[in-house]
């Protein structure tokens, strides 16, 4: 209070200066100045120049009209209040104007309708004054960020040009009643609304209240500042970023510190998909029975929530990526020959049978490609779905067809191409005919007999080489004999040995024949014997040992000289 008193004073010393330095320059008649205690170059009491001095000017039939003109003629802007009553200090002097009435588009006072100078019947104390614009410059507004969150922190600011008196800034919404006052010894004041709401969304605007000789004086109101409160970004996910075509997918949307009784939103960021649901909690649960390859793409949400007949929407949450893929195909193999085995290895097909693999896919399925792959070549066939499958053939089975297959299934939509995973794989195995491989078996193993039989020849030549009988030296001439004459010559031999014996024995029985002639020709024929004896015991011992070798490869080689023998042995027999 003292400060404010100390102020006013200093001011009012200055305007009482001020007016002696304008007293001694030369005025004309019809000018104007403000006077008084705190009153500046454009508040103040109103003090008209005439006939050489300085006099006040009534407050009767004052107006804003009147107060206008004065502050125009000032250059000190529209005027925002009238005083009177001395507000600003009774002058002294003469009282030069009463009951003025200007029409407001006058330059001067002086030009509006009045008594006359001097023509009054006023005191001082009912001395007229203004307080014009140029005092109350018009505060300016700002906001730290023009859109909010709701439940964040807001901040306006209102400020206003220097002064040199305490002043209280006002700040208020254009609609409804929130108003907010702030005092301050500076030129602004800084608003902060802790957590807003969807009541503090709107335009706020600002002014600020000083005072003057215990009077209150309103600045303008400042321009307007939008504030724009939203609601918080929602979030969301999905129970599987991957699913198969017919399955279900869930896809959830939530906030944080929700208003209650709100509706969700998805939608797909292309397309024209989008499912709204009401919540009276902080999410919403969104769910596809069955997933097509529509649904392939990114997803994202947001929160509506009505409020005094407005519709406050949150920011998009950010996207969630659902794809979407064609489940597994089917593929299966079968050889129209019947050249087809399923062993543990996998399936096996005869070399040159023919075979066939077969694709399918689910019948529900839209129209799509198979594609053959082979796991021995970067080659792969492909051919449209007949009635969901499709069949590739091969006519004759090669070894170079050995290995794994599967197939895939593609379908295009919208530009788009979705391509299901490899089925399971079938390993082909190709084995050689049977009618081949016996050929090729017999083949080697007639050449193998062959070779052996050979090899058996030539080693049983040498070993009866080696190993012939050899007559003792006695009978080596009869030996070489039988050995070396022809069959027939043998024979005949024996018969006219038999016939010497015959005839022997006839002279024996008619007691006409002597034992030494017997004796004679004993000798001989024993020898013949005892030689082809010989020659039968060492035939056997040959034959023995023959055995442990190859006792058919021994007859084919000597079957002729064996003959003889056999022959031979006859002989002896018949003789004895």
């Amino acid at each position: 209070m003292r400060n404010r008193k100390q102020e006013e004073t200093l001011q009012f010393f200055t305007g009482f200066v001020f007016s002696l330095v304008l007293t001694s320059s030369t005025f004309t008649t019809g000018q104007i100045r403000l006077a008084g205690r705190v009153s500046t170059r454009c508040s103040g009491r109103v003090e008209v120049f005439y006939s050489h001095s300085w006099g006040t000017v009534c407050d009767d039939e004052w107006d804003i009209t009147d107060a206008n003109v004065v502050c125009r003629q000032l250059d000190c802007g529209p005027a925002i209040s009238v005083v009177g009553s001395a507000l600003f200090g009774q002058g002294v002097g003469k009282i030069w104007l009463d009951d003025v009435r200007c029409s407001g588009n006058e330059n001067s006072l002086t030009s509006c309708g009045h008594n006359g100078y001097e023509k009054h019947n006023c005191r001082h104390d009912e001395d007229a004054g203004v307080v014009c614009s140029a005092d109350f410059p018009k505060p300016s507004i700002s906001t730290g960020s023009a859109k909010v969150t709701w439940g964040q922190q807001a901040r306006i600011t209102c400020s206003v040009s220097a002064t040199t008196f305490s002043e209280t800034f006002i700040l208020q919404k254009t609609s409804g009643s929130f108003r907010l006052t702030q005092s301050s010894v500076s030129s602004s004041a800084t608003f902060n609304i802790p957590k807003v709401t969807l009541d503090h969304d709107g335009e706020f605007k600002c002014q600020y209240e000083k005072m003057i000789s215990s009077q209150t004086f309103t600045s303008p109101f400042s321009n307007s500042v939008r504030l724009r409160v939203n609601l918080p970004k929602p979030s969301i996910s999905t129970g599987s970023a991957e699913v198969t075509w017919g399955q279900q997918v869930s896809i959830t949307c939530s906030v944080a510190a929700s208003p209650l009784s709100g509706t969700f939103i998805l939608q797909q960021t292309s397309g024209s998909f989008r499912l709204t649901q009401s919540s009276v909690s902080s999410s919403a649960t969104f769910n596809i029975p069955k997933v097509t390859l529509d649904h392939d793409g990114e997803f994202k949400c947001q929160y509506e929530k009505m409020m005094s007949s407005q519709t406050f929407t949150s920011p998009f949450s950010n996207s969630v990526r659902l794809r979407v893929s064609l489940e597994r195909p089917i593929i299966s193999l079968t050889s129209p020959d019947g050249g087809l085995v399923w062993g543990p290895g996998g399936a096996e097909v005869t070399k040159g049978y023919g075979l066939s693999f077969t694709c399918s896919i689910n019948p529900r399925y839209p129209q799509g490609d198979f594609s053959l792959i082979f796991s021995n070549s970067n080659i792969t066939e492909t051919r449209p779905a007949v009635n969901n499958s499709a069949s590739f053939n091969f006519p004759a089975a090669e070894f170079e067809h050995q290995g794994n297959y599967s197939c895939v299934y593609e379908v295009t939509m919208a530009t788009q191409r979705f391509s299901s995973d490899e089925a399971e794989p079938i390993s082909l195995i190709i084995k050689s005919s049977s009618l081949l491989l016996v050929s090729s078996v017999s083949s080697g193993i007639l050449l193998l007999v062959l070779l052996v039989s050979l090899a058996v020849c030539l080693g049983c030549r040498r070993k009866l080489c080696s190993k012939q009988p050899i007559p003792s030296d006695q009978n080596q001439m009869t030996f070489q004999q039988l050995n070396t004459q022809d069959l027939e010559n043998d024979c005949n031999d024996y018969e006219n040995i038999d016939a010497f014996h015959s005839v022997k024995e006839l002279e024996m029985d008619e007691e006409s024949t002597s034992d030494d002639d017997y004796e004679e020709a004993e000798p001989h024929l024993r020898q013949i014997i005892v030689g082809v004896k010989n020659y039968a015991s060492s035939e056997q011992t040959f034959e023995e040992d023959e055995e442990s070798t190859d006792e058919d490869v021994y007859v084919n080689v000597d079957a002729t000289w064996k003959n003889n023998v056999v022959q031979a042995k006859k002989c002896v027999n018949e003789y004895q």
